[in-house]
């Protein structure tokens, strides 16, 4: 079983039982649908050959006829019903569980891989597994069995033109694996198409002030129409592929009933077959032409999501973000750090930080200064844990970070970074983000804390406002005091603040400064600033240079 296959079994596995209720109906299916030739040869061969039965004999079978086409609906209904649900549950799983994994990568895996592919795999093809996953469940149990079936019935029927069957299996499975493996290599360039749209139009209207600003739009339009038109050309070659599998497989098994009549109708002539045989024979070669066809297209389909359970596959693979499963946890930290022979380089990158020493006291404010990449954001980040250091440790309350829980430690932090990081939702919604029913009265204090409420009450909506994508509608200024007064809402015992007031006008600095100061007594804080008023907050103020560093 190829290895993306067992992928997704394992995760249809909390499913099992209702699987099994879908297999047991596609096996009615399968007995429903192989008695109607039965049935539909004896009738004719009663009726057109002449052969010794009564007219009761005729009303059974008529009856046992629409009987079988009635149940034989009824459990297709069902069966496309359950199928519909099942794979819909396991859909919905593997999309929470895709969006669960990825928030656990390390930050490393999302430095090194594009958004776009990341959004293309979760949104667009998870999404498409969905008429795979349905496909398989409802139809291919039941195609199997009627196909094997028939062909076994077609052997007790009349083995002689039964082995014309085998053969004609074999060269179809010759040609499917063939244009299979074509059909695998122009779904992988689709897939890096579709990618590629989704980070072109993610990147573009990121890039949209910048595009305005230089006025590159139609260098931009045609660059995008590229792109587009390359997923264009791709997909419909995929769809020319997968439109001609299905059509022609049930060409050649049309064909092969033709040739199967040819050779029957001889032995009828000839008085060494019956009516009721030939036809009985003919209409289970017809039914192996359903099957068939229903098989070679649902083998086209699942070329194509083998390419996307292997991408699944690849990152479920990889190892998950280092300490979320660790046992020891932070109740409260009191707030010591310590820095002990810290040493980190980016990949691909100098060094940045060489055996860096640095020991912070519970309730003590330290200001880190110092030119452009010498690393101070990236000690901060390594204190978060989105890294881990190449050589030595960094301790809270004498305990190495390595050894906790990640979630946990992190709770300690209230972390502002350099760029605002703002969702298209409410005010309030970003100050609380991640608190589950927050206080009203408890974010208006932040936000006046971190000189928010002067602009947010001038606001129509006031805490209500919808600030757009990325806090679109605010300004700068405007975007770093609802991220900072996300951070003192949640009034952990370590701030860090990240170039925090780097967009504050010198007064709103000042204001912010005077507020925090009774604040911010008793907890540690790493202020990041060149700021002469954020600076002033400080106990104590480091200088990082290229030397240190």
């Amino acid at each position: 079983m190829p290895v993306n296959t067992r992928f997704l079994i394992d995760r249809a596995r909390p499913y099992f039982g209702q699987l099994t209720v879908i297999a047991a109906m596609a096996v009615l299916s399968a007995c429903a649908t192989l008695a109607i030739p039965w049935l539909a040869g004896r009738f004719l061969g009663g009726v057109i050959g002449g052969q010794p039965a009564g007219a009761g004999d005729l009303k059974i079978t008529i009856a046992l006829l629409v009987a079988a086409l009635i149940g034989l609906t009824a459990i297709n209904v069902a069966v496309a019903v359950l199928s519909q649900a099942a794979s819909g549950r396991i859909l919905a799983g593997l999309q929470r569980e895709t969006y669960e994994r990825l928030q656990t990568m390390p930050m490393a895996f999302h430095d090194r891989s594009k958004s776009g592919d990341l959004l293309s795999l979760m949104a667009y093809e998870v999404g498409n597994l969905s008429t795979f996953l349905t496909a398989t469940l409802a139809n291919v149990p039941a195609m199997l069995m009627t196909a094997g079936g028939a062909v076994v019935l077609l052997f007790l029927l009349d083995p002689a033109m039964a082995l014309v069957v085998p053969v004609l299996v074999a060269l179809f499975y010759i040609v499917m694996k063939l244009v299979g493996r074509h059909l695998r290599l122009l779904s992988r360039r689709v897939r890096k198409a579709e990618a590629a749209l989704f980070w072109t139009a993610e990147s573009d209207l990121a890039m949209l002030p910048a595009i305005k600003a230089f006025a590159t739009e139609e260098a931009q339009r045609e660059r995008y129409a590229g792109v587009v038109e390359r997923a264009r050309v791709l997909h419909l070659a995929q769809a020319r592929v997968v439109a001609v599998i299905g059509p022609v497989g049930a060409l050649a098994a049309a064909l092969a009933a033709i040739a199967i009549l040819l050779l029957g109708s001889a032995g009828v002539a000839a008085g060494n077959r019956a009516p009721a045989d030939l036809f009985t024979f003919l209409l289970y070669a017809a039914l192996l032409t359903r099957p068939v066809a229903a098989l070679s297209d649902t083998y086209s389909r699942f070329q194509i999501a083998r390419g996307t359970l292997a991408r699944l596959e690849a990152v479920f693979s990889m190892s998950t973000e280092p300490g979320y499963t660790q046992t020891a946890r932070v109740e409260r930290a009191s707030g010591a750090i310590a820095f002990e022979k810290v040493s980190f380089t980016y990949p691909g990158r100098d060094r940045v930080l060489a055996s860096v020493d640095l020991a912070i006291a519970p309730g003590e404010i330290v200001a880190l200064t110092g030119e452009n990449g010498v690393g101070k954001s990236t000690l901060v980040r390594l204190l978060l844990r989105f890294y881990d250091p190449d050589s030595g440790r960094i301790t809270l309350d004498g305990v190495d970070i390595a050894g906790l829980q990640v979630q946990s430690l992190r709770r300690q932090f209230g972390y502002v970074p350099q760029r605002p990081l703002l969702f298209n939702g409410t005010i309030a919604q970003n100050i609380a983000f991640g608190i589950a029913n927050p206080d009203p009265q408890a974010i208006e204090r932040a936000a006046r804390m971190a000189q928010a409420w002067d602009f947010i009450h001038t606001l129509p909506r006031g805490m209500a406002t919808e600030i757009g994508d990325n806090g679109i509608r605010l300004s700068g200024g405007q975007q770093q005091r609802i991220a900072l007064a996300r951070a003192l809402l949640r009034d952990p015992p370590i701030y860090i603040f990240d170039e925090a007031t780097s967009m504050y006008d010198l007064e709103g600095e000042a204001a912010f400064v005077e507020n925090c100061i009774e604040s911010l007594k008793g907890r540690t804080v790493i202020i990041i600033t060149h700021r002469p008023a954020s600076l002033a907050l400080a106990d104590r103020v480091i200088r990082i240079s290229p030397a240190e560093a």
